[in-house]
């Protein structure tokens, strides 16, 4: 049987037989399922947390999720031990056809991952932007990505004829040349990436919104440019598919394949994260603010939350008792009764002479649970007079 190796290309490999690519598979694999499973938990948490509840883009990514966890899974368990890192020429016959075994298996999750992530990004547009004329196109990419995903899956699986001649060189059949179809795969999957990322561009600057905020708005959206900067890269090194020393030029075409699902999830989840992380540190700093307020005043009593009540309301008011309870309401809305500050904040109130052409003086005389109204009488022991300058 003819080698497919030029006498240059055997001298290369058996110079080379004890190089490997096993640490990078190991750890190549093992970032994303930590990542991916890491942001979509939090992304869940965080829609729970904040109740909104699940919905289908959210089922989508989950799907994803799990998609690439199997794509790894399979890459560890087909690849290192069976040679994959390795060069070909020290690789068992067995071992090589494990490897494409593996290959066939990881390559349908990496479809359906890609699809997945698509359609929850695509969905995620529906529920946020409401134009009718958008939701029309976004339902038309969503139609063109489902019926994308169906096609390789099902060509995938029409790969060959029988079905193992694809893993196992020693099985006759009739299979597709798979670099032509993995050419028209990826070209196909950056082009749809680029449009469905730059889809809502035009919403986002027909908002009516600053500048600046539809700029970093579209920057927001953009960030998962990045992941067609990553099925770009795939593409320029999609040939290693057709060379014989396949065992090792599988190592990037795998790591490749892994993120960019991989960065399509993260560019889904972490605004979803950074949003509801924003919004419970401003809850605990408002609640830490507020403890402190409550901490550096004195004890509150009734009528220091109906002077918060009152100041709310546009009123101010002054409690004018001649029983020597010592009882006020200051500014800070609490009691005034023991403290030279609280004092001093009272003699402040005191001293500010309401405008009679803006406000008018309402008197009401507490009798303990008996209002006697307004009366010029001398109060009797146990009787309080209370006077509140209202608006007019």
């Amino acid at each position: 049987m003819t080698s497919p190796f030029s006498p240059e290309e055997l001298a290369y490999l058996e110079a080379h037989k004890n190089d490997s690519r096993v640490s990078q598979i190991r750890w190549v694999y093992s970032v994303p399922i930590a990542a991916a499973t890491l942001s979509t938990v939090m992304r869940l948490w965080a829609k729970r947390y904040g109740r909104n509840g699940i919905t289908l883009d959210d089922y989508l990514i989950l799907l994803a999720t799990t998609c690439l966890i199997g794509q790894c899974a399979s890459g560890l368990g087909f690849g290192p031990p069976h040679g994959m890192g390795k060069h070909v020429n020290v690789v068992s016959a067995y071992d090589q056809m494990m490897v494409r075994k593996g290959d066939y298996v990881f390559s349908h999750f990496y479809d359906i991952a890609l699809v997945s992530v698509k359609l929850g990004i695509l969905a995620f547009y529906y529920r946020v932007f409401v134009h009718p004329v958008f939701r029309r196109v976004v339902l038309a990419t969503a139609a063109f990505v489902l019926a994308w995903g169906i096609g390789i899956t099902v060509t995938l699986f029409l790969a060959c004829r029988p079905l193992a001649a694809y893993w196992d060189r020693n099985v006759t059949g009739k299979c597709l040349v798979m670099l032509t179809f993995t050419y028209f795969t990826n070209i196909s999957n950056l082009i749809t990436d680029i449009w469905i990322f730059l889809m809502p561009m035009p919403m986002i600057w027909h908002l009516q919104l600053q500048t600046k905020k539809k700029m970093i708005l579209s920057l927001i959206f953009c960030i998962g440019l990045a992941t067609c900067v990553v099925s770009s890269i795939r593409l320029t090194i999609i040939l290693g598919r057709g060379r014989p020393d396949f065992t090792w030029y599988y190592v990037p075409l795998g790591a490749y394949s892994v993120f960019e699902p991989l960065g399509g999830i993260l560019c889904t989840n972490l605004p979803i994260i950074w949003h509801m992380f924003r919004k419970r540190q401003a809850t605990l700093i408002n609640a830490s603010a507020f403890k402190s307020h409550s901490n550096s005043n004195s004890t509150p009593t009734i009528g220091s939350r109906r002077s918060r009540f009152a100041i709310a309301l546009g009123i101010t008011t002054r409690d004018r008792t001649q029983n020597g309870s010592g009882n006020g309401t200051g500014l800070g809305g609490d009691s005034v009764a023991g403290g030279v500050g609280d004092w001093q904040r009272l003699e402040s109130m005191e001293s500010q002479k309401p405008d009679p052409t803006i406000w008018t003086t309402v008197e009401r005389v507490d009798t303990g649970g008996l209002d006697e109204g307004p009366s010029e009488a001398p109060l009797k022991p146990g009787m309080k007079k209370t006077v509140w300058n209202v608006r007019k």
